[in-house]
């Protein structure tokens, strides 16, 4: 049986959360719970794991390269029988691979009274894992936080600190101050939009996260009712939509008027979306950081904020003892699209299926062991999940996870009293993000490699289950049924998605070393040397960056971490030119090892005079032409390659930015092109850098016409 040839039906009726006819399969059956073990001797290879089923018939393996967009549509391979391992022998050290893996399960779930024969079910578990070996590290962009105004000046201290501690980790920090909005303010909305698309558009759209502190205007869109509920169709907040920066968002068409609650009444003009879905793939990932209208703690918003700013700063010091593992409090069970299935499948990367159990919210996570997950589904309301807890005890009693899941009907609608998804990064001592995972799933395992929980944000917010008659990335469940597979998935790229907390937060925090003393001094005619001492501290190498002095974005020149203590560069400039390393930390998890990038140490050199540059010597394997040069509408570039390598094409202006890039993260030997359009571009000269295995090199192309 080849999967892809059945043909993908999709459920798509919602249903009201409660108790009803449940389906055979629990959670934890329609998960597949991966980790991975690495090794290079004597080749390079992934060994991916999973947990046993006694009903496992078949299992299919998919791969891509972590930043590739889709899966491809041919299965790499599969599993017969009962394994539970299978090998990749054709991976690379410093390149992540992300794998899907799906689980053809074969149950009795039943005897046939008349004909005294086994009744079966047919279902497939789904799994996902990134993992590589030495994979090099996630990006560090720019943070854009944006402030409620009115607690600008209370927050000073922890805003500053956070600002440090971003700075610490390598990010670049903007912070703006935007208007508060107790109600839904439209104007309002609009400016913070504003606000966000200066920032996104004034530069080379560097933005890799936005924190939402304090009451920053909530936004409202669609009409829908995830939660299944009639009386909850209308409007849902929808901060996502100011990460969808290109989007395009109306007020002109939906009506949803007689909704019991106010809020979620959708009429024209009223300052709401009509648009139920992003309008467009979310650019940015947005955190919330909320606690307007929390009454049942005893203590003030702005109290609350300095207490969340300073359980942030206390886990980014790596001074909480965090311990690998999660805790599940599932009060759903079988019932729906088997919600808990996303704790159960996103977990066990983190640390293997043996660290993650079944619990109880409050009583697992009391302390005093801090868990780094935690998950809780049940009949909701507004302030309360049945079976996990209410808001009141999120105010009384300890939780000690780090990263939450809560799914129950009322409370994904956030912005309302005492609610219970921010009432979980309210709470004391250790909680500091919240979602609501089940309506869709919630996918986190880009996470155990070094990714940011804002990461998992915008993938789970983009996902398609499916594109016509294929499977998109990521399934949350699939049941086979007699005219073909049934896949429950209920939510999808709904504008109602959202992460409460800080969304550059990661799972690993353990410091990374810093360069002392960075020395930059010009080699005549057309070289910079850098050189440096390895500091004190957590350094295993180090990535090189550079940039014009006053330009706003930094040019990665290693795409992997280099372990010598100085760099020589080729370029053509006149003026000021800013360097910064970056030390680099080997970490490991259960899905692999990666390195983590600390903060950098910049040096500034001035070339003068300088001529065209030739390259820097040692990477013998690439050779690069270009055809026509001058060119007025398009130029052809022919990659010659001995070897497999990556590189990476980029057309800098005179100015330091970079106007075209091409990424291909691995080229077979043999001779590849790509083209450039260049027909928008001005006259001039412009610089074309290929970057390969740590060495660049450079030719200079011309625009005339």
């Amino acid at each position: 049986m080849r999967l892809l040839t059945v043909v993908v039906a999709t459920l798509v009726a919602c249903v009201v959360l409660a108790p009803s006819q449940l389906s055979a399969q629990s959670p934890k059956e329609m998960a597949v719970l991966l980790s991975a073990t690495v090794g290079d001797k004597p080749t390079p290879r992934i060994t991916l794991h999973w947990n046993s089923d006694a009903n496992q018939q078949f299992v299919y393996i998919w791969r891509k390269t972590k930043e590739a967009a889709v899966f491809p549509t041919e299965i790499l391979d599969s599993v017969v029988g009962a394994g539970t391992q299978w090998t990749d022998q054709t991976v690379k050290t410093g390149t992540a691979y992300e794998y899907r893996v799906f689980r053809y399960n074969k149950k009795r779930t039943g005897l046939d009274t008349v004909s005294n024969t086994p009744i079966y079910t047919y279902f497939y578990g789904t799994g996902y894992i990134v993992s590589g070996i030495e994979a090099p590290p996630s990006r560090r962009e720019r943070i854009l936080v944006l402030v409620d105004s009115t607690m600008q000046a209370p927050l000073t201290s922890g805003l500053d600190i956070l600002a440090q501690d971003l700075a610490n980790e390598g990010w670049e920090v903007t912070v703006r101050s935007v208007p508060r909005a107790e109600a839904l303010d439209s104007a309002k909305v609009r400016r913070v939009r504003e606000i966000i698309k200066e920032e996104w558009n004034a530069g080379p759209r560097d933005l890799g996260g936005l924190i939402l502190i304090g009451r920053v205007p909530v936004p409202y869109g669609g009409n829908i009712a995830p939660d299944g509920h009639p009386d909850h169709q209308g409007a849902w907040p929808a901060d996502g939509t100011y990460g969808d920066v290109d989007g395009n968002y109306t007020d002109n068409i939906t009506t949803s008027p007689t909704n019991v609650r106010p809020a979620n009444r959708n009429v024209p003009k009223d300052g709401k979306y009509d648009q139920s879905q992003f309008s467009t793939d979310v650019d940015i990932p947005v955190g919330r950081i909320d606690f307007f209208d929390m009454p049942a703690f005893a203590k003030s918003e702005t109290e609350l904020l300095q207490q969340y700013l300073a359980k942030n700063h206390a886990y980014r010091s790596n001074t909480w003892n965090v311990a690998v593992g999660g805790v599940i409090d599932d009060n759903f069970g079988s019932y729906g699209e088997v919600f808990a299935a996303s704790a159960w499948r996103s977990f066990s990367v983190f640390g293997s299926d043996t660290t993650v159990r079944a619990g109880d919210f409050f009583t697992d996570l009391a302390g005093p062991t801090t868990i780094l997950l935690g998950y809780g589904c049940g009949g909701g309301t507004d302030v309360s999940a049945g079976g996990v807890g209410n808001s009141t005890e999120l105010a009384s009693k300890p939780v000690n996870a780090v990263f939450t899941m809560l799914f129950g009907s009322y409370f994904g609608d956030y912005n309302t009293t005492n609610n219970f998804l921010r009432a979980a990064i309210a709470s004391s001592p250790k909680v500091l993000t919240s979602a609501w995972s089940g309506r869709p799933h919630w996918y986190l395992h880009h996470m155990a490699l070094g990714e940011t929980i804002g990461y998992s944000t915008r993938i789970s917010q983009n996902n398609r289950t499916i594109f016509g008659n294929q499977f998109g990335n990521y399934i949350p469940n699939i049941v086979q049924q007699q005219n073909g597979l049934a896949i429950a998935s209920i939510g999808d790229r709904g504008v109602h998605i959202a992460l409460m907390g800080d969304p550059t937060l990661r799972a690993f925090t353990k410091p990374v070393a810093v360069v002392g003393t960075l020395t930059a001094q010009t080699d005549y005619p057309n070289k910079v040397k850098l050189t440096w001492l390895k500091p004190v501290g957590d350094v295993q190498g180090y990535m090189v960056f550079r940039r014009i002095a006053g330009a706003r974005r930094w040019t990665l020149l290693t795409t992997y971490p280099i372990t010598s203590t100085s760099y020589q560069d080729s370029l053509s400039n006149e003026g000021a030119i800013e360097y910064m390393i970056r030390c680099c930390a080997l970490r490991s998890s259960a899905s692999g090892t990666f390195y983590d990038m600390g903060k950098g140490r910049i040096g500034t050199v001035i070339t003068t005079g300088v001529d065209e540059l030739v390259g820097t010597p040692g990477n013998q394997s690439l050779a690069i032409s270009v055809w026509p040069n001058p060119a007025s509408t398009e130029s052809n570039v022919t990659i010659s390659l001995t070897d497999n390598s990556p590189v990476n094409l980029q057309l800098v202006n005179l100015t330091g930015s970079v106007v075209w890039e091409h990424v291909a993260h691995e080229l077979s030997a043999g001779e590849h092109h790509v083209a450039i359009d260049v027909s928008a571009l001005p006259v001039g000269r412009y610089m074309l850098r290929s970057i390969s295995h740590g060495f660049t090199s450079v030719k200079m192309v011309t625009v005339m016409r």
